[in-house]
């Protein structure tokens, strides 16, 4: 009887101490976890994002619910260029690069941020801690001078009707005040700053300011990245656009829009472009995006310059009329796009070989001191396309 009762109080403390040590371990694990998170003190917080705000966050919406109150902590106090910046536990599955692109790629006038970054702890709290290229005072001035050459292309843009001659506009502007130049040891090109102030840039530099701008007009975008080649072989990271004309997505590449030559006039190939046609030269592409099909504001379809034919009335007429629009309304080249590779040959013997080109040039009074008309040209080959130089 003894043992009997022995036993029965050994395991009756022992289930009453095994129920005691949960219940103290589950206040010990639900006191860290509110000591470590403390969420009223950091949310609810929500960027602002969409029409009439300036940005379209849509990293922040790829992110998880963590992830997003992390990066909303970060991007409340980032733009005072603070030290470090108290943050939520970073819970398993939550990914501190991915946050930190996601704060980049949305936001491109926070130009002032490096591409390193850490997090610490320090006794219950977490920090994030950002480096910066440029100290807050140099930043805060050069913003200031960004937002006022913005707020001009926007008032310029503006005043034409429509999203679509607001976006070429943009896309003109930039190429046209900005000379590409390679990455370097200096981070200003890769900024708004350097494309839009300095006039230098490099693909990122052009992107991030097709960015800004068309937050500003309230075009609903984003930065696309993956990697490009002119040469379809020698592929290296590259940086455009995504935009949103219409209900419907395109891509836009400033940068292989602009031509490296001397004295070269920009191009359209790139503005507002399928899937299949920036497939041509671009991969790897790391947004999820939707395929994008839609052709009616892209700019050879949107100006008339897409030829289903290469030779012909027809084409002699398009070709005429495409030639005349653009000296008298003082264009330096006029471009063109075939719809497949067998008409564009077919083309160019239309143009070149029986002598159509020089003839309507002759017409529109595109000739030299000689009277002779002179056809200067370049070719994409695997983008059917023609730029022709007057």
């Amino acid at each position: 009887m003894k043992n009997e009762k022995g036993t029965g109080k050994t395991v009756g403390l022992s289930i009453l101490g095994l129920l005691l040590s949960v219940a103290i371990m589950a206040g010990i694990v639900f006191g860290i976890y509110t000591i470590f998170l403390k969420p009223a003190d950091f949310g609810p917080l929500v960027p602002a994002s969409g029409d009439g705000t300036g940005y379209y966050r849509h990293n922040y919406e790829e992110l998880n619910d963590n992830e997003k109150l992390i990066y909303s902590v970060i991007l409340k106090e980032i733009y005072s260029q603070p030290e470090s910046i108290e943050i939520p536990t970073m819970l398993p599955g939550d990914d501190l690069s991915r946050i930190f692109q996601a704060i980049s790629h949305d936001n491109p006038d926070l130009f002032g941020l490096s591409l390193n970054c850490s997090v610490y702890t320090r006794g219950y709290k977490t920090y994030f801690r950002p480096d910066y290229d440029i100290s807050y005072d140099e930043y805060a001035k050069r913003l200031t001078e960004v937002q006022g050459v913005v707020s001009s292309i926007v008032a310029n843009a503006k005043s034409y009707k429509s999203l679509y001659e607001q976006e070429k506009f943009v896309h003109d502007y930039i190429i046209n005040h900005c000379a590409y130049e390679e990455p370097t040891n200096d981070p200003a090109v890769n900024t708004v700053y350097g494309c839009l102030v300095l006039g230098r840039a490099s693909c990122e530099g052009y992107s991030r300011s097709f960015q800004y701008i068309m937050n500003q007009l309230g075009v609903d975008n984003r930065l696309v990245t993956g990697e490009s080649a002119d040469d379809g072989v020698n592929f290296v990271g590259h940086m455009w656009n995504y935009v949103i004309l219409g209900g419907n997505g395109y891509f836009v590449d400033l940068t292989w829009d602009d031509p490296r030559t001397e004295g070269s006039v920009l191009r359209h190939t790139y503005f507002n472009v399928t899937t299949a046609d920036i497939s041509v030269k671009h991969r790897n592409i790391e947004q999820q995006l939707p395929h994008c099909t839609a052709t009616e504001y892209n700019y050879f379809i949107h100006e008339a310059a897409y030829l289903n034919v290469g030779s012909g009335a027809l084409f002699e007429s398009k070709i005429s009329t495409a030639v005349h629009y653009a000296v008298q309304s003082g264009q330096s080249s006029f471009e063109i796009r075939f719809a497949d590779a067998a008409i564009m040959e077919q083309a160019k013997n239309t143009l070149f070989n029986t002598g159509v080109i020089y003839s309507v040039y002759a017409e529109a009074g595109v000739v030299d001191a000689t009277g002779t008309a002179k056809v200067y040209y370049s070719a994409d080959d695997q983008m059917r396309t023609i730029c022709f130089y007057l």
